[in-house]
Protein backbone atom coordinates (compact mmCIF):
# COMPACT_ATOMS: atom_id res chain seq x y z
CA UNK A 1 0.00 0.00 0.00
CA UNK A 2 1.62 3.62 -1.15
CA UNK A 3 0.61 6.72 1.17
CA UNK A 4 -0.06 9.59 -1.16
CA UNK A 5 0.49 12.61 0.85
CA UNK A 6 -1.93 15.52 0.93
CA UNK A 7 -1.93 18.64 -1.74
CA UNK A 8 -1.83 21.67 -0.03
CA UNK A 9 -3.82 24.11 -2.83
CA UNK A 10 -3.06 27.17 -1.05
CA UNK A 11 0.68 27.03 -2.39
CA UNK A 12 0.84 28.05 -6.35
CA UNK A 13 3.79 27.26 -8.29
CA UNK A 14 4.80 29.16 -11.05
CA UNK A 15 5.49 27.94 -14.84
CA UNK A 16 7.74 30.27 -15.75
CA UNK A 17 10.00 33.16 -14.39
CA UNK A 18 8.86 35.53 -17.37
CA UNK A 19 11.96 35.32 -19.20
CA UNK A 20 12.34 34.08 -22.60
CA UNK A 21 13.93 30.59 -22.42
CA UNK A 22 16.27 31.32 -25.20
CA UNK A 23 18.02 34.67 -26.21
CA UNK A 24 17.76 33.78 -30.21
CA UNK A 25 16.19 30.50 -32.37
CA UNK A 26 19.57 29.05 -32.78
CA UNK A 27 19.86 28.77 -28.38
CA UNK A 28 16.33 27.35 -29.10
CA UNK A 29 16.64 24.95 -31.01
CA UNK A 30 19.72 23.61 -29.30
CA UNK A 31 17.81 23.41 -26.09
CA UNK A 32 14.81 21.39 -27.41
CA UNK A 33 17.52 19.07 -29.19
CA UNK A 34 19.06 18.75 -26.00
CA UNK A 35 15.60 18.31 -23.93
CA UNK A 36 14.45 15.81 -26.63
CA UNK A 37 17.43 13.24 -26.29
CA UNK A 38 16.69 13.11 -22.26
Amino acid sequence: MTFTPAIDPDIEYPDSDGKPMADNTEQYEWIVKIKENL
